[in-house]
């Protein structure tokens, strides 16, 4: 069976951190986002068992999203990035891989508007 390439063309979310800012005496004053890098998604609907994933870990599902799996994500804590679409920012909640390791799914929750730094 031949392996084809999905089209992943709902739009471009953008990863990254985000890194606590600091006074000169180290009294935190908010936080900042720092972009990583891009991907292209398409928007997934989500499952009861996602609902219930969710539920879990105490979080609330707003958004499932599916990406292409980049071979730099291999060695990173997925679940620690943050993520921005449309302007929102997102907490993932987890992160699952097709049985090829060709796609990733983004579990994410709302955070709220997003304060991305453009480098």
């Amino acid at each position: 069976m031949e392996r084809y390439r999905e089209t992943l063309n709902d739009g471009f979310l953008t990863y990254g951190h985000k890194k606590t800012i600091r006074t000169a005496d180290k009294t935190v004053i908010g936080s900042e986002f720092f972009s990583e890098g891009k991907l292209a998604y398409k928007e997934m609907s989500a499952r009861d068992s996602d609902y219930q994933l969710a539920d879990i870990k105490s979080a609330k599902l707003d958004r499932k999203v599916k990406t292409l799996y980049p071979p730099s994500f291999r060695k990173i804590n997925k679940n620690k990035l943050k993520i921005i679409l449309n302007n929102t920012e997102y907490d993932v909640i987890n992160v699952d891989s097709d049985a090829t390791k060709s796609y990733l799914f983004f579990y994410l929750q709302e955070v709220g508007v997003s304060n991305e730094r453009k480098d």
